[in-house]
């Protein structure tokens, strides 16, 4: 129904935030990751997901389309409700859920509130064909090109990390002009300080 909103932010509370358009005050329930870009008194645009319940409607929004996106997947797995995809967008970024999903790394997802082993494990089995590992892991847009973060994700696992780990540690290289050798040295140490 709602595609986002843009307006002042008016309030922002533990997991949700105000936001004022045209003097009508919207509240929209989201993760960490939105409301540590939010300021108050600053126009912002929020992406947004209505949940209608018998006897509610409840606002869902985040700063980033990739965001809703991951939120939307994750509520459509059966038995996850919007609080439990909220907590897990609070706990990691949207392709850190990717990665998990796709290397099946049941420990990434546990680590959010309201996540065990058994719902961990129905996230990867339901999602695992709706993730494109490219597009969601994200590490390619901090390269020019893109061959060199699958290169460097391939000689990590090929060294016995996992997908997950491999993919993180490329996306927080600092300095990705390296050579392709000194990238993969780089992307060992993020391994190593993850490990």
């Amino acid at each position: 129904m709602y595609e986002y909103l843009s307006g002042r932010v008016e309030y922002i509370g533990e997991n949700y935030a105000v936001v004022d358009i045209s003097g009508l005050g919207y509240r929209v329930f989201t993760s960490q990751n939105t409301i540590k870009g939010l300021k108050i008194g600053e126009t912002s645009k929020i992406f947004t997901h209505l949940i209608v319940k018998q006897d509610d409607m409840v606002l869902y929004g985040f700063s980033t389309r990739d965001e809703l996106e991951m939120f939307k997947l994750l509520i459509s797995v059966s038995g996850i409700g919007p609080k439990v995809g909220a907590s897990l967008l609070n706990q990691c970024k949207t392709s850190e859920i990717a990665a998990a999903i796709i290397s099946k790394d049941i420990g990434a997802l546990t680590k959010a509130q309201g996540i065990g082993k058994k719902t961990a494990e129905r996230i990867i089995l339901e999602l695992k064909d709706k993730i494109d590992a490219k597009n969601a892991i994200g590490v390619t847009d901090t390269f020019s090109g893109g061959d060199e973060a699958s290169q460097v994700i391939e000689a990590l696992v090929s060294l016995g990390y996992n997908y997950s780990t491999a993919s993180i540690a490329v996306m927080k290289l600092p300095d990705t002009k390296k050579p392709l050798d000194a990238l993969i040295k780089d992307a060992l140490r993020q391994a190593a300080d993850r490990s």
